[in-house]
């Protein structure tokens, strides 16, 4: 069984404006391609050396579909994306994105709290790939996750309410 996203309003409490998150469509594509390409580009030319912009665009347009994302708005405005996979088997983090501006402010926090929450209420584990190079992986042992395994280019993490 697949669980449908979860649909909530998130509050970023250190300002005024609320965000909140939506399904993706088909409207959305062009904006999350520039959102991986300015979220991971620094760590993706830290670990290979170079952003090789024809790969990372077929990866893209080869992984698409809008049903897999969630953007994250503030004031109407699209600040980043989350894509989840929700089972009886698990909860796997496939990607959280936010533009470098809203980086650092609690908001990738509360998004991954969000999915912790969803997966302890049904005793699930929590399960995410993290690139070697990519700084997020502090927060992600922060939120309780542990390196279980690993890969020439990733650390695969868990986390178990």
């Amino acid at each position: 069984m697949v669980f449908a996203p979860v649909k909530s309003t998130l509050s970023f409490e250190a300002n005024t404006v609320n965000w909140t998150t939506r399904q993706a469509t088909a409207e959305d594509k062009e904006f999350l391609y520039v959102l991986k390409r300015a979220a991971y580009e620094d760590v993706v030319q830290k670990q290979f050396g170079q952003w090789d912009e024809a790969w990372q665009r077929q990866h893209f347009e080869e992984k698409w579909a809008p049903e897999t994302f969630e953007v994250v708005e503030k004031a109407g405005r699209r600040i980043g994306a989350l894509s989840v996979s929700r089972t009886n088997e698990e909860v796997r983090i496939i990607g959280i994105q936010l533009l470098p501006g809203f980086q650092g402010h609690g908001i990738g926090t509360e998004l991954l709290q969000r999915e912790l929450r969803f997966a302890d209420e049904r005793a699930l584990p929590a399960r995410l790939q993290v690139l070697r190079e990519n700084r997020a992986r502090t927060l992600y042992e922060r939120l309780g996750f542990c390196v279980c395994g690993e890969t020439d280019t990733h650390f695969l993490m868990e986390r178990t309410g």
